[in-house]
């Protein structure tokens, strides 16, 4: 199998991020537009913001929670030359978890469903560095 394979779900996340960013960007920018948001706000995060610009920040900033341990596997998993089928199938499934998980958020932000789908990105994390560990030892 070509290990290299295991970048393909770590580019998709990254593109995730990407897109994250410039809906932040662009949510910002509306809201200062439309005068909903002081500048000052940008000084702390702090203050009176629409809704959806909070839900937006915090999309993005949970890019940079679960996801790290994700992005710290896959690099592991590389320098160990140890990338296997059950490997790829894992990490298109944390994938596929996060982007529904932001999906949901930026929608209906229906915690229920959200809370749901991030417990199945995170049990896919737990199962999948179990598994590493336990071929390591």
């Amino acid at each position: 199998m070509e290990k290299t394979l295991i970048l393909y779900p770590a580019f998709a996340m990254m593109f995730l991020t990407w897109f994250l960013y410039f809906k932040n960007h662009s949510d910002n920018r509306k809201a200062a537009k439309n005068k909903s948001i002081k500048f000052s706000y940008f000084k702390a995060y702090q203050g009176e913001v629409p809704d959806y610009v909070t839900v937006s920040r915090q999309t993005l900033k949970n890019q940079f929670e679960l996801p790290i341990f994700f992005y710290f596997l896959i690099s592991v998993i590389l320098a160990f030359d140890k990338v296997s089928q059950l490997d790829l199938i894992l990490a298109w499934i944390f994938v596929v978890s996060r982007y529904l998980h932001c999906y949901i958020r930026l929608s209906s932000n229906y915690v229920p469903y959200r809370a749901k789908v991030f417990k199945l990105g995170m049990l896919v994390l737990i199962v999948w560095w179990s598994i590493f560990i336990y071929n390591i030892i």
